[in-house]
C-alpha cells in the first residue's frame, strides 16, 4: 500500500511528469474532438457536483494535480 508521507522517487517523479504531460494533451485533444470549451466543461462538472469555475478547471489542467476519478469524469463531461 503507497504511504502518502513518503518521498517519491526520482523515477517517480519523472513517470509522473511524463503522464501529466500526456493527460495535459488528451485533455486539450478531447475538448478540440468534442468542440467544447473550458467554462462549458466548467459548468458541466459543476452541475454533476464536482464545484469548479473555468479557470480553476484551467489551474487543475495545467497543475496536473487531479486525482484519476476526477480525470475520469472531466473526460466524460468532455465528451457528453
Amino acid at each position: 500500500m503507497n504511504n502518502p508521507s513518503r518521498a517519491k522517487s526520482d523515477t517517480e517523479k519523472e513517470l509522473d511528469a511524463m503522464a501529466a504531460s500526456e493527460i495535459k494533451r488528451h485533455i486539450k485533444a478531447e475538448m478540440l474532438k468534442n468542440n467544447i470549451d473550458m467554462a462549458t466543461v466548467a459548468e458541466r462538472l459543476t452541475a454533476m457536483g464536482r464545484v469548479i469555475s473555468e479557470q480553476g478547471l484551467k489551474n487543475k489542467i495545467s497543475t496536473c494535480k487531479h486525482q484519476t476519478t476526477w480525470y475520469w469524469d472531466l473526460m466524460k463531461k468532455i465528451k457528453e
